[in-house]
């Protein structure tokens, strides 16, 4: 007879695997930034402000809608919060998305909502054609 307190995980298949390892690097990367700015005074932001990290930028002149999304990200590491929404206002959430997957190890239930998916992109898909018409 099985235990019913022991909760049976399934292993991680590749795309899982990848896309848990790229969460983390992104969520380790935020953690350093946050350690070298409030440690030793290094902001990184200043360092690849003028680096182009967008291929769709550098093609097109045009923002995509993951444009500032680094930045943001290395600001939110040095809790400079409005500075990070200001450069990508889905940073915020997306990072807060991107920590959960790396604690649980798995993407929740509640994310894999066809409804909240849908709402999401179009969400996103606005706010880049409100940034392509500034």
């Amino acid at each position: 007879m099985e235990n019913p307190a022991l909760i049976q995980i399934k292993p991680m298949q590749k795309p899982e695997k990848i896309l848990y390892f790229s969460t983390g690097i992104i969520v380790c990367m935020v953690a350093v930034s946050g350690i070298l700015f409030y440690c030793f005074k290094i902001n990184l932001v200043n360092y690849i402000s003028d680096i182009p990290l967008c291929p769709f930028h550098a093609v097109t002149g045009k923002p995509c809608p993951g444009c500032g999304m680094s930045r943001a990200f290395l600001l939110l590491g040095q809790l400079k919060i409005t500075e990070a929404l200001r450069m990508n206002m889905f940073s915020l959430p997306f990072l807060m998305l991107m920590i959960i997957f790396f604690v649980k190890g798995s993407i929740p239930l509640w994310l894999q909502n066809k409804f909240l998916v849908y709402t999401a992109l179009f969400s996103v898909i606005i706010v880049w054609i409100i940034r392509l018409m500034q």
